[in-house]
């Protein structure tokens, strides 16, 4: 899952918007962070180690050509966002735009944030980047900004094909997976 799911789950377990996408931004103990954010990003935690264990995840990842496996899961959290965004209005009573506007003026009135976050949250906001989830062109051009900052961009650039070529499977099993994610994700909540 991606910056919108992670935003979508965070407002469906009531926790903290920017706690949702700050755990990409730190490593390391949570100890330090105020609550909320804290919890937000340790629900973030929770979430990615749910979704890259799941059955559905691993059988999608084993359908991607041998070569490009190692990219999978990056892609496979582009490819859920991107359904999220096309089907919103059957997950959230809000439209895409208004959710989107939503989370980024949280984001942007977040009292703290990491600061390659704080860099990158105007950016975020100023290009819409929740609304452009939508399109093939959107999710393109933001795994395009994810390999530059990997130390081999081509292996990724060179294996973003597959999501389109497997857009079916990847429907299918986002629409299984996110009921059971939002239940795991309450649940750990209330045993926290």
């Amino acid at each position: 899952m991606n910056f919108l799911s992670h935003f979508y789950i965070a407002d469906q377990t009531d926790t903290d918007v920017a706690g949702a996408i700050a755990a990409d931004f730190v490593r390391g103990s949570l100890q330090p962070w105020p609550e909320p954010l804290q919890t937000g990003m340790a629900l973030h935690r929770q979430v990615d180690s749910f979704v890259d264990g799941h059955e559905l995840t691993l059988a999608l990842k084993a359908q991607f050509a041998p070569q490009h496996r190692r990219m999978a899961g990056i892609l496979l959290d582009m490819a859920f966002d991107h359904q999220l965004a096309q089907h919103f209005e059957q997950w959230h009573p809000l439209s895409l735009h208004h959710f989107s506007q939503h989370c980024y003026q949280q984001l942007l009135s977040a009292p703290l944030l990491p600061p390659d976050l704080a860099t990158l949250a105007p950016k975020i906001a100023a290009g819409d980047w929740l609304s452009h989830y939508q399109y093939r062109h959107g999710i393109n051009r933001s795994i395009t900004g994810i390999a530059q900052r990997l130390s081999k961009p081509q292996r990724l650039l060179a294996a973003q094909d597959e999501i389109w070529r497997l857009e079916a499977p990847i429907a299918t099993g986002f629409t299984q997976l996110m009921p059971e994610l939002l239940q795991h994700c309450h649940q750990w909540l209330h045993q926290r």
